[in-house]
């Protein structure tokens, strides 16, 4: 399959700088914070400035038509899970059917986590509902969570390329349902617009990074041979 441009674009960039990366630091690990650093990202406007205080209006916008059935989906998301993508592939996708594919998955779930916390840590931005009274929170409170960038933006954008890059005709469906699990944080009131801009952002690293991974498209190559042989 194609990839897009810009994932393409990171991968050359890494190979140039450091050549064909392998497993990082751990046997289990394909990338590691310390590869990507925080600096990566366009950073998030400053508490308290103008563009600060046009994303909190832009969160309180996006809580005036909130349903009962939004809310309880924020509430279904707020742990992020790897089956709220799976379920788009379908009910045959499970792990007891293909453990090389899961453990693949699995791998690159851990990664992408451990990217996202560095980032965070580094920018240390608070939630909308901390800075804004008038922010409602609809998800449990994550006081000591830093927002940008989105993990859940993120995480679920890097694993719906890769699901996408398995199963090349659920690659829409999947990217609609990672975009949908971010809109959800902003109407939760636990992140701003342009936190889920930066976790896009971040997301296009990760998976530019895993492409130029040799053992990430070792394992990639050994999943699709699982998935054809089951079908």
């Amino acid at each position: 399959m194609r990839f897009p441009r810009f994932f393409l674009l990171i991968a050359i960039l890494l190979t140039a700088i450091s050549g064909p990366a392998r497993a990082f630091d751990h046997p289990q690990t394909y990338l590691s914070p310390q590869m990507l650093p925080p600096q990566l990202l366009p950073p998030p406007p400053r508490e308290g400035g103008k563009n600060w205080r046009a994303q909190e209006d832009a969160v309180i916008k996006a809580q005036r038509d909130i349903s009962q059935a939004d809310i309880a989906a924020m509430r279904n998301e707020q742990n992020l899970r790897l089956d709220l993508l799976t379920a788009e592939i379908g009910p045959a996708f499970t792990r007891d059917r293909l453990p090389k594919t899961f453990a693949l998955l699995d791998r690159v779930w851990a990664d992408a986590g451990q990217v996202v916390e560095a980032d965070k840590q580094f920018w240390h931005t608070k939630r909308p509902y901390l800075t804004d009274k008038h922010v409602k929170l609809y998800v449990d409170p994550i006081d000591s969570s830093p927002a940008y960038p989105s993990g859940h933006t993120a995480e679920s954008r890097v694993m719906a390329e890769v699901l996408g890059m398995l199963v090349p005709q659920k690659l829409a469906a999947l990217r609609v349902r990672a975009e949908t699990i971010a809109q959800h944080r902003v109407g939760a009131g636990v992140h701003y617009p342009v936190d889920l801009e930066g976790g896009r952002y971040l997301a296009g690293i990760i998976v530019g990074a895993l492409l130029a991974n040799d053992d990430f498209c070792d394992d990639l190559a050994a999943a699709r041979k699982e998935l054809a042989a089951v079908r």
